[in-house]
Formats: C-alpha cells, structure tokens, sequence
C-alpha cells in the first residue's frame, strides 16, 4: 500500500466503546485514472482503508469506514462496490470516518491513463569532487510518465533500483544510494507534470576501493526505473541507466 502511515489521525478519549482512535486514510495508489478505478500496486481494485485502534494503540478488526467526498464538484464518485471511480481529470477530496472520528481530508489525483515512461537526460558522468567529509555528493536520476495527446500522468509510483553500485568500506553507511532529500529512497510518485526524481548520492570517505577513491580509476552505477499499470509495464519500462562515476581530485 502506497503511503500507508499509520500515524493518528484522531482521537477520542471519552468513548468507552469503539475504537479509540483512527489512522490517516489508507490509500492503495497515490491516484486514479479517469474512467478506471483505484488499485493497488499490484494493478488489482482496493478500496480504501482507515485503521481503527483500541485505547492500547492496537489494531482492531472487524470496523467498516465510511468515507466522504466533501467536494461540491466532484471528479470522482465511489461506486456500487465502494471503489472510487474516476470520472474526470482534476483532484477529489475524500475523508473516512469511524463512528464519531474522522480522518483529515486527502487529496486523490484523478489523471490520465500513461501511454509511456521515459528517462529524463541524465549526466553522461558524475564526476563526484575530492573530499574527507561525508556530506554527499548527488546528481538527479529521473523520468517522466506520459498519457495520450500530450498530456501527463500524475500519481504513478515508479521505482528506483540500484542494480550496481561500488563498494561501501564495512560497517559504513552505502557509499552510494539513492536519496530523497537526506533519506534513502526507492520509489516515488509522479507530480502534475508527470515528472519524478531521485537523487544518486556518493561519499567518497565510505568507498572501499581506494583506487577509485583517489581518482585513479573509474566505475559506475547501475540504475533500473520501473512503473506499472493495471499490473502491466508501462510502455518503456524498465529503464536500464549507466552512469559512469569520476572521483575528481583537485591538481596540485
């Protein structure tokens, strides 16, 4: 499940019977197609989901939710199996609700379906600067997912697979990763424009190869991009990027 948080969303202290509190609204995909239904990452209809807790913070099972669309303009509507069914391009509001606890409102994409992934130019060499601090290095590794007649679509996870990487000296964070910000990340869901990044992170002190390290030889990482629909490759996919890694040592 994409996004799946369990992080509180509310509380209710005086109620002696029911949940106690309620997740963040639980949401399969970061969108919905127009005219399809929401799925999970497996391509297979899921509908969406709020966890309800006992007073001990633990789980309980057996609570349907409700949920609401709490726009006046709907792009979107739940269907006869309570899937939510997209009806145009925009974005619908949606909360769920246990009881007398609601979770915030989340905000669901409605997109068009993709017709294709392709890379966004990446570097032809990373050439990483020489340095004993252990601030990373980073350059971006990205791609854009495509609909019909020039359109873009919005909410496809695409996942980044470090195939290949050089050697991290022992007991060392990854001497190269892929990174969100300062977090190490793998995967992430395209924005309006269709576009989503990552960046390829080097620290030169946690290289094993000393070598390498010095700026005396060359080596590389391997990258592969994924994203799928209805639980087919999307047109493109996977993506095989090299990118050659320089560790460029200042002249004398």
């Amino acid at each position: 499940m994409f996004g799946a948080t369990l992080a509180t969303a509310c509380l209710d202290m005086s109620a002696p019977k029911g949940p106690a509190s309620i997740s963040v609204l639980q949401l399969p995909s970061p969108s919905v197609v127009v005219g399809d239904v929401m799925r999970d990452s497996n391509g297979a209809p899921a509908l969406l989901s709020v966890i309800a807790f006992d007073a001990d913070g633990n789980p309980l099972s057996g609570i349907t939710p409700q949920f609401v669309i709490t726009d006046s303009i709907k792009f979107a509507h739940f269907d006869a199996n309570g899937l939510l069914t997209g009806d145009s391009v925009g974005a619908v509001h949606v909360l769920g609700q246990i009881g007398n606890l609601q979770t915030p409102v989340t905000t669901v994409p409605i997109t068009v379906a993709p017709t294709s992934i392709q890379l966004v130019p990446a570097v032809d060499t990373f050439r990483v600067p020489f340095t004993h601090d252990t601030t990373p290095a980073t350059t971006s590794v990205g791609a854009v997912i495509a609909g019909a007649n020039g359109t873009f679509a919005q909410g496809f996870v695409v996942h980044f697979a470090l195939t290949y990487a050089p050697a991290t000296i022992a007991g060392k964070s990854p001497a190269v990763s892929l990174r969100n910000g300062d977090t190490v990340s793998v995967a992430g869901a395209t924005d309006a424009t269709g576009h989503v990044s990552r960046s390829l992170a080097v620290i030169v002190p946690f290289l094993a190869d000393s070598a390498f390290a010095a700026g005396q030889k060359v080596d590389s990482a391997v990258i592969e991009l994924t994203a799928s629909y209805k639980g087919s490759p999307i047109p493109g996919s996977p993506i095989h990027l090299v990118i050659p890694i320089v560790v460029k040592v200042p002249s004398a």
